[in-house]
């Protein structure tokens, strides 16, 4: 079937490792024809030479169909790797006819990258922004195009999803502050997301509140709801600061030098909860979108779920 590609790839995949049998037994069993075999080396080199080109996009396919790990953050290494391998036939002499508009229907669909796929390789803690940047120089000098404001532009909207999320989730980490912190590097970790910030706004409302008290004399109940209303904009601001550097910390922190298969995202983010508490649920929800199941019009829609039900 002409639009059974991968069905053509696992035929010669099965077919070339006993080319010399196939051989023999051709050559036996049929004559020659106007002088010629009926199988030729340059079948068999033809055979090769396709094999080698879809071996790619079949691995990518296995890859992102899988049912057992999250997909979504892997797509963007899989399109880099397909660009780079489009670029290294566009001028191979066999298969140039084929590539050329190949890859012209790739970048159609790749030039812009999904921004659901983008948080998804980001919310990796193996990449973060910082691979996220190197990811885009790459691919910008293979499809030539600039990237320079969508990484600016995605950032953004993270932060903004990231702001809804922590509108409906920000409780936790509000009881997760009265909790023993953990142990070892998590604690620096939470020491300088829960600590730091909080400390510098208890010492500004504590002078807020003394200064009120002066001004006001002896009425005392206006004394306590001033009081009360410096403790809550306190509050508020300590909850501000929090959430913020939540995310700050994650995005600019050093990325996680794992890059075997035996790396567990979905692990990582349970083991780190407490101290991304509410980007560990967002990352949750990212992670179980399957690439298989995603395109252009679902992705956007999903995302668009995402803002709104965060």
């Amino acid at each position: 079937m002409d639009v059974r590609w991968n069905s053509t790839y696992l035929v010669l995949k099965h077919l070339l490792p006993h080319k010399a049998t196939f051989s023999v037994f051709i050559t036996t069993q049929h004559p020659l024809i106007d002088g010629q075999p009926l199988l030729t080396e340059q079948h068999w080199y033809v055979a090769e030479k396709i094999f080698e080109f879809l071996q790619q996009f079949y691995d990518s396919i296995v890859v992102l169909s899988s049912v057992y790990y999250p997909t979504a953050p892997l797509i963007l290494h899989h399109i880099l790797d397909i660009a780079g391998h489009l670029n290294y036939y566009e001028n191979d002499g066999d298969l140039r006819s084929v590539v050329v508009p190949m890859k012209d229907k790739f970048l159609q669909y790749w030039c812009d990258i999904l921004m659901l796929y983008s948080f998804a390789f980001i919310l990796d803690p193996r990449a973060k922004m910082k691979g996220f940047n190197k990811l885009h120089v790459h691919l910008s000098r293979l499809n030539s195009n600039d990237y320079t404001c969508y990484l600016t532009e995605i950032r953004a909207e993270l932060s903004v999803i990231f702001a809804k999320y922590d509108d409906k989730f920000g409780g936790a980490r509000l009881q997760r502050g009265s909790q023993p912190g953990p142990t070892g590097k998590k604690k620096t970790v939470c020491g300088k997301i829960y600590s730091d910030d909080p400390s510098d706004s208890s010492t500004s409302s504590g002078s807020g509140i003394s200064g009120l008290g002066s001004g006001i004399g002896s009425t005392s109940s206006l004394h306590r709801r001033s009081s009360a209303s410096a403790l809550l904009q306190a509050a508020t601001s300590t909850a501000s600061l929090a959430a913020t550097s939540e995310l700050s910390a994650y995005l600019d922190s050093d990325i996680v030098n794992q890059f075997d298969d035996d790396f567990n995202i979905l692990h990582w983010w349970h083991e780190h909860k407490l101290s991304y508490p509410v980007l560990s649920s967002l990352a949750r929800d990212v992670m179980t979108v399957p690439v298989s199941t995603i395109s252009s019009e679902s992705a956007f829609s999903t995302t668009g779920r995402i803002i709104e039900e965060g």
